[in-house]
């Protein structure tokens, strides 16, 4: 049994409230058109439709006599640049007095951001993350870097350390070498001298010593190594 069969027979003038919904494409901005489709139960066919968009009608449409329902295209958005939308349709009822039904739900147009400035965002974006991506690798490089300097410069400082001590030693056994050499061949001179004394029947003048001392001195040698 139709709607209106029963309202009419409750006595009563309230009819149900339509649906509404935005069909896509969904508008980005102002320029985009905007579609919103609104629809009747069952047993209103042909209803004319209005719609609201802050409580100001936008656009009235007609459905066609075997269809529930309409399309409302807002071409560019001029006719209504977006907001809060509502939708409501009307029938003749008994001896052709026109019924009203109650408002629909409302629908929310808003417009996105254009794609340019959304490109634009996009593209500041990574580039402020590359940018401090390759900051955080440089500053990971130099580190590395400075770390493998010094410890290179602590090897070469203990390198340098260990061939002045061979060095120092070195030096030290040389001196002690040259000491002991000249030591065995002042002794050896000696001998040689005093056995020349003793020997019998040698009668020629004998040389005195021109150093104060009976006692030949050993040399001594200085060196010019810096005292640390």
């Amino acid at each position: 049994m139709p709607w209106t069969v029963l309202l009419f027979a409750a006595g009563s003038l309230a009819i149900p409230a339509p649906s509404i919904l935005l069909m896509p494409p969904y508008p980005s901005s102002p320029e985009d058109p905007i579609h919103i489709t609104c629809m009747a139960p069952n047993g209103f066919p042909g209803a004319n439709f209005t719609l609201y968009c802050g409580g100001q009608v936008v656009q009235l449409l007609q459905a066609p006599a075997d269809q529930l329902r309409v399309t409302f295209n807002l071409s560019s958005g001029r006719d209504a640049p977006g907001g809060t939308f509502r939708c409501q349709y009307g029938v003749l009822g008994e001896h052709r007095q026109p019924q009203l039904s109650d408002l629909s739900e409302s629908v929310q147009v808003s417009f996105l951001a254009s794609a340019w400035i959304l490109a634009l965002c996009l593209s500041l974006a990574g580039a402020l993350l590359l940018l401090i991506g390759l900051v955080t690798v440089a500053v990971v490089v130099r580190k590395v870097t400075v770390k493998r300097l010094q410890k290179k410069r602590e090897r070469e400082s203990c390198w340098a350390q260990v061939a002045f001590t061979n060095t120092d030693m070195s030096f030290d056994n040389s001196l002690f070498a040259i000491s002991m050499k000249m030591s065995e061949e002042n002794a050896a001179t000696l001998d040689a001298c005093s056995g020349s004394a003793e020997t019998p029947g040698h009668v020629g003048p004998r040389k005195r010593p021109t150093s104060t001392s009976s006692s030949p001195e050993i040399p001594e040698f200085s060196t010019f190594r810096a005292c640390q």
